[in-house]
Parts: C-alpha cells; sequence; structure tokens
C-alpha cells in the first residue's frame, strides 16, 4: 500500500479526516470527468492501484469495484456493469465520467445517498415483452417462442408479487399487440411504482452462448452499450425523456434484479446496460428491461421449454424488487421465493459470455 493511502486509512480510522467533499466535474474532450480518489474518499472508499492500468475501489478491507483504463465495463461486487463512457487515466489518476459517477457508481456503492429518496413500491407494472402479431424473437428448431415465454414468466411473477402484498398490472394478459410506447403509458396511469419489462435474447446464428443482461434507458448525452460495437452509431440524445428523472433508481432496481437472476441461473453474466428502449422511454416511475436468458441458444432454449425454468426465472426477478424495495427499509426481503428458488447456487464463480446483442427486443 502506497504510503498516504495508509496514512488516510489510519487516520480514518482514528476520526481524524473531515467529510470529503464531492468531486468537481472536470472537462476532457466532451465529457465531463471527476477524479476518482476524490469520489472514492466522498464515499468513504479508498483507491487502489493494480499495476498501471487497472485500480480497485475498496469499502475497508473489502474490494466494492474494479476499473480499467480506458474500459467502460468494470466489475461491482462481482457483478459485469458497464459505464457510459471509457475510464481514463492520467498522471496516475484515474477518472471516470460524471455521469457515470453520479447515476452508477454511487448508486451500486452507496444508495443510502440517492436522493430524493422514494417510498417503497406499492403498484407495480410487468411488462410481459411482444404478443399478438409480434412474435419477438424464435428459437423453431426447439418450437420456443419469446411472447409466449414472456406472458408466462409475468402471470407466474404477477402470482408471486400479489401473494406479498403489492398491487399488480400487466401491459398484457393475453397474446395480443401492444405498441411500445403504450406499455409506459399503461404504466403511468396505474401509477406504477415500479415497471418490469420481460424479454429473452437472440444471438442467431450463434447457438452456444448462454446469460443474463439487464438494461436501464440511457442517461442523458450517453450511448447504447451495443451502440460502441463494431459499426455501431453514436445515438446519444441531448434531452432528457421522463424515465432519466429516475436514472440512479434504475441502477439500483437493475443491480438487484441483476444478482438474483445470475444466482438463480448461473449461466453467464451478459452484464448490466443501458438503452434508449421505447417502452422505458416515457416510464414515470423507475424501470428496467430484463433479458435473462437467451432463447435461440440450444441449452437456454431448451430450458426455458420447462416449466420449472420460468418459475426459476419468475422467483428470481420477484426477489430482485424485494431487495430493492428492502433498500428503502419497506420490506424484510425473504431468503426463498417461491420452491423454484431452493435449489442452492453452486460456489463455481460465475461466467461471463460475450457482450455483443445485435437485436433489439
Amino acid at each position: 500500500m502506497r504510503p498516504a493511502a495508509t496514512l488516510l486509512l489510519l487516520a480514518t480510522t482514528l476520526g481524524l479526516v473531515a467529510a470529503a467533499a464531492e468531486p468537481a466535474a472536470t472537462r476532457l474532450g466532451n465529457v465531463d470527468y471527476v477524479n476518482l480518489d476524490e469520489a472514492a474518499a466522498y464515499l468513504g472508499l479508498r483507491v487502489e492501484h493494480l499495476g498501471t492500468q487497472a485500480v480497485l475501489l475498496k469499502d475497508g478491507p473489502q474490494p466494492v469495484a474494479r476499473l480499467a483504463e480506458h474500459s467502460r465495463e468494470i466489475d461491482v461486487k462481482g457483478l459485469r456493469l458497464f459505464l457510459g463512457s471509457v475510464v481514463l487515466e492520467h498522471r496516475g489518476v484515474y477518472y471516470v465520467s460524471e455521469t457515470d459517477y453520479r447515476v452508477r457508481l454511487v448508486p451500486r456503492l452507496r444508495p443510502e445517498r440517492v436522493r430524493p429518496m422514494r417510498e417503497p413500491p406499492k403498484v407495480i407494472v410487468i411488462d410481459p415483452g411482444h404478443g399478438g402479431v409480434d412474435h419477438g424473437t424464435e428459437n423453431r428448431t426447439l418450437g420456443v417462442m419469446e411472447k409466449t415465454c414472456t406472458l408466462d414468466v409475468a402471470l407466474k411473477l404477477k402470482r408471486l408479487l400479489e401473494a406479498s402484498g403489492y398491487k399488480v398490472v400487466l401491459t398484457r394478459e393475453s397474446d395480443v399487440d401492444v405498441p411500445l410506447a403504450a406499455r409506459a403509458l399503461i404504466a403511468n396511469r396505474a401509477g406504477a411504482d415500479l415497471f418490469v419489462s420481460i424479454h429473452f435474447n437472440s444471438l442467431y446464428p450463434n447457438t452456444k452462448t448462454t446469460g443474463a443482461e439487464v438494461f436501464s434507458f440511457s442517461p442523458r448525452a450517453q450511448r447504447s452499450t451495443d451502440s460502441w460495437s463494431l459499426g455501431g452509431k453514436d445515438d446519444a440524445e441531448a434531452s432528457l425523456a421522463p424515465v432519466n428523472a429516475f436514472d440512479s433508481w434504475n441502477t439500483i432496481l437493475a443491480g438487484a434484479v441483476h444478482r438474483r437472476i445470475l444466482d438463480a441461473l448461473r449461466d453467464g453474466d451478459r452484464g448490466e446496460k443501458i438503452a434508449h428502449f421505447g417502452a422505458l422511454r416515457e416510464l414515470r416511475c423507475p424501470g428496467i428491461l430484463v433479458e435473462s436468458a437467451i432463447i435461440t441458444s440450444d441449452k437456454e432454449g431448451a430450458l426455458l421449454k420447462t416449466p420449472e425454468f420460468r418459475d426459476k426465472i419468475a422467483a428470481a426477478v420477484f426477489q430482485g424488487i424485494e431487495d430493492y424495495c428492502a433498500m428503502m427499509g419497506g420490506r424484510d426481503p425473504k431468503v426463498q421465493a417461491a420452491p423454484a428458488a431452493a435449489a442452492a447456487a453452486p460456489s463455481a464463480p460465475l461466467a461471463r459470455s460475450a457482450p455483443t446483442r445485435p437485436s433489439g427486443p
């Protein structure tokens, strides 16, 4: 450990360090950045360098995040998360974009500091993706259709939530087509406190990759995660969407659901990402879009045909919602949400599948 870091840790332990000021933004290129050392101090954390190209954020002796130079991908408490801008390093000092610091790092590392505080959700809207003439993606070899699986998982999740005392509204309860913009409108008219859109991924013709992704709406002036892929176009938006008022809470919700899905399925972590999804744009409450499995995968496509696997997905999303509510002090998260979630997770580390996602929901 560097001498300065040693002195800082000792002084903090003895209660001699005054509360650090919130970091000021510095313009680097066309993006506002904050000094990671200053950000860490404000959050009661410290920076530990790993060689010359990566750093750890540590809470006492416990690592809580790993960041690498010129990368948007970071590790937060074992979960894969994609920032909107790359991490920069200059003369041994690391910088993260001011937006990523404010709406990604603070909510995940110090959620108690997010303001304004929200009341625990009472009304939850579940959005089964696709429907009617919009089949979503399909695995024709296995005879699995996305619109059918999303509705089944949503109905199972509705039962779990209602049994736990929530009021639940579905954007569709049968095989009908609901326009993307109408899904958010349904949530707003219902007075939703929370919105979760259920989808399944496609990587066709790749039939081997498995894994889960969780999306929130891109913050203002930030590109969608997948727009950084080879050939992608800058899709950053200069204006705020209604759902951007909840950027920090979207991050907290995404992290809670992401954790529970990975713990339950353990089939590969494709990360928490951001995108300009129409189902989320007009929301007036926190919301996320969940892709818990890849329907075109031989393995996960076959699993999705079984009620037991769909039970497991619904139970994991339910438990993530409960965890999110518990962070607001409103509920005690249940150890097990349903019999489908009862199987103990293996101790092996989670796999990380390829991050590309070529088609939208």
